[in-house]
This record gives C-alpha cells, structure tokens and sequence, in this order.
C-alpha cells in the first residue's frame, strides 16, 4: 500500500511541472534548449533554461557580446522583460535560472551588445512558450 501512495504521490508530482522545448531559429539549427518551469503556490515561478550547441553570440551578429534571456507576458500590453545573461562555456552550453510572476508567457533568447539592454535588439535565437 505504501508502495502505491509513494507511486501517485511521484505522478502528481511530475504532473506540477513539464519541460517545454524551445524552438531554434535557422540560423542555429542545431542549437538546443529547454526550460524547467516550477510554480510555488503562490503562483510565482522559478525557471531552469538550459542550452546546447548555441555558439558565441558575436558569431550571430558582430556586435554581440552576450545573450539575452526575455520573457514577453502574454497579457495585454506587458512590456517585454529582460531576465538575465545566459552565460555560454566552452563546451557550448548554459544555465539560466530564474524568477517570474507570470504563468503564461514567451521565452525568447537574443544575442545583445550588452547585457543591461531593455528590449530585443538581436533576432531572438530560441523560442518557446509557457502556460500554466
């Protein structure tokens, strides 16, 4: 029986969250991402975007030097907003995590001259959707 309790209990729980796939744009087909969402009940989120194969950002567009994560609520008139630096190492990869208080919004991914940029300027190289 505890068996059984621990087993719907494991199944409610990977119900709470699913990872959303991201699209790549063409100019980097073989990039790849993924984002994590976990939602407090609250209602406030803590996102987990993870990339691979996504080159240097200057690569994309010469005066790139960073990527730029944006979530764009799906509300009527919300404004863009930047999220933070998604940081690429040397095996092509990164982590972003972090937090929003939207449940229904667009993801994007845009190489940037600068990290303090306040909206997209770069095409956004990855894209996605979450709803709660």
């Amino acid at each position: 029986m505890k068996l059984l309790q621990l087993t719907g209990c494991m199944l409610l729980l990977a119900g709470c969250s699913h990872t959303i796939v991201l699209t790549p744009d063409a100019s980097v087909p073989f990039a790849q991402g993924e984002l994590d969402p976990s939602f407090e009940d609250n209602g406030n989120g803590e996102m987990t975007l993870t990339v691979q194969h996504l080159g240097a950002p200057n690569k994309l567009s010469s005066d790139a030097t960073v990527y730029v994560v944006w979530v764009q609520p799906k509300a009527d008139d919300a404004p863009i907003q930047n999220v933070g630096v998604l940081t690429i190492d040397d095996s092509l990869a990164g982590e972003l995590t972090f937090k929003t208080s939207f449940q229904s919004f667009q993801v994007s991914v845009t190489p940037e001259a600068a990290a303090t940029v306040t909206k997209p300027e770069g095409k956004a190289v990855l894209t996605g959707s979450v709803a709660k």
